[in-house]
Order: structure tokens, then sequence, then C-alpha cells
């Protein structure tokens, strides 16, 4: 299978079954994949109400596999349950939005380095 089909199938499962139905690679995919709709659409308040703020913590963990260590860093200070701060969501949303630190390659490469 080829990295393009392997992330088709991980989205279309994590759609399908849940981010929590995924494990190893296809959860890393899916949480991209769901951070970059949620904010592309809703904005990352979205993603938090939809995952709940612990969940970051797997956003995060995505982020960082594919070198985007800047949202990554961002994702991980959001996963507390208390108030956040208006200022570091805008920058997570500008950051995911704008595929800051990676592109659609890197997650080809992490899908054929799992395989």
């Amino acid at each position: 299978m080829n990295s393009d089909t392997a992330i088709r199938d991980a989205i279309e499962l994590g759609e399908r079954h849940g981010l929590g139905s995924l494990t190893g690679v296809q959860k890393l995919v899916f949480a991209i994949s769901e951070a970059e709709v949620y904010c592309d659409k809703d904005g990352i308040e979205g993603l938090i109400h939809r995952y709940g703020a612990p969940a970051m913590l797997t956003f995060s963990e995505a982020f960082e596999s594919v070198g985007a260590t800047e949202i990554a860093a961002v994702l991980l200070s959001l996963a507390n349950d208390g108030p956040k701060p208006e200022a570091v969501l805008t920058h997570a949303n500008t950051l995911i939005t704008g595929r800051q630190g990676y592109a659609y390659e890197k997650l080809q490469a992490l899908v054929s380095s799992s395989t």
C-alpha cells in the first residue's frame, strides 16, 4: 500500500470510528487531519470542544511526529482544563491553518517509515 492510500484509509477509519479507535501512525495521521479541518472550519476552539483539552496531548504528539514542533508546543500548552488565553488560541489556529513546520510530504514520510 502506498503512503497516499494509507493516509486516506486512516482518515476514513477515523471519520467512521473516531480518534479513540485508532492506534499508531493511523492515529497520528487522523489527529493532524482533524486539527486541520477543525481549525480551517471552526477554529481551535472547535477542536478543543470536540475532543477536550487533555486530548491536545495526542494532537501535540501527532504534530511533533511530522516535525511541526511549534504547533506541538502550543497544543501542549492547551492540554489543561483551565481557561485558554485568547492569544494562545489565535496563535495555535494560525499555525495549524498555515500548516507551519510541516507539509504533506512529511506525513507521507511518516506513513512510509511505519510500513
